[in-house]
């Protein structure tokens, strides 16, 4: 089992006023939905995310002209209440554009835990894990998911999409 380095760990949660199947189900089914458009790894935004639901699923986004660009693979599969994912994804070293790179070993990891505080309300709590294999400069990797327009942001606008799905 390895350490976690607590320097590279963000963690972020949000209550969302759905059921735990529904806040799951977005959260893994309708992610083009919710997640920032400007957000993109592949060279142009993306039209579509795709998690294939089981362990060694991959995790990726698809543009309109239909180019894929992998985020990373499924790592956990626990539905209502858990998935992890390995995140291949990081700001290039000679360039500032987010780049995927498919080297597992230097791959961070995001786990979303879902737990039912009721039947109408669900904790969801985001950890982003293992920076420390993006190499140099994670710290400053780590500041930016931890900051502004990044895992808060990104949690709100689930929120409001699982809610809005609730409601429909």
């Amino acid at each position: 089992m390895s350490r976690t380095v607590e320097a590279a760990v963000v963690r972020k949660s949000v209550r969302v006023q759905a059921p735990i199947e529904r806040a799951f189900s977005v959260f893994v089914e309708q992610m083009e939905t919710w997640w920032p458009a400007t957000h993109h790894i592949g060279k142009t935004p993306f039209e579509a995310i795709f998690v294939e639901p089981r362990v060694g699923g991959r995790w990726y986004e698809r543009n309109v002209a239909g180019q894929i660009c992998d985020w990373g693979t499924v790592l956990a599969w626990e539905p209502p209440h858990r998935v992890t994912f390995s995140w291949h994804v990081g700001p290039g070293h000679d360039q500032p554009e987010w780049t995927a790179d498919p080297d597992l070993a230097k791959a961070s990891e995001v786990e979303v835990r879902f737990t039912a505080e009721g039947p109408q309300t669900t904790l969801v709590v985001l950890e982003h894990s293992k920076l420390e294999r993006h190499g140099e400069g994670y710290e400053q990797l780590r500041a930016i998911f931890d900051g502004p327009g990044a895992w808060s942001t990104i949690l709100e606008l689930y929120a409001k999409a699982a809610e809005r799905w609730a409601t429909a």
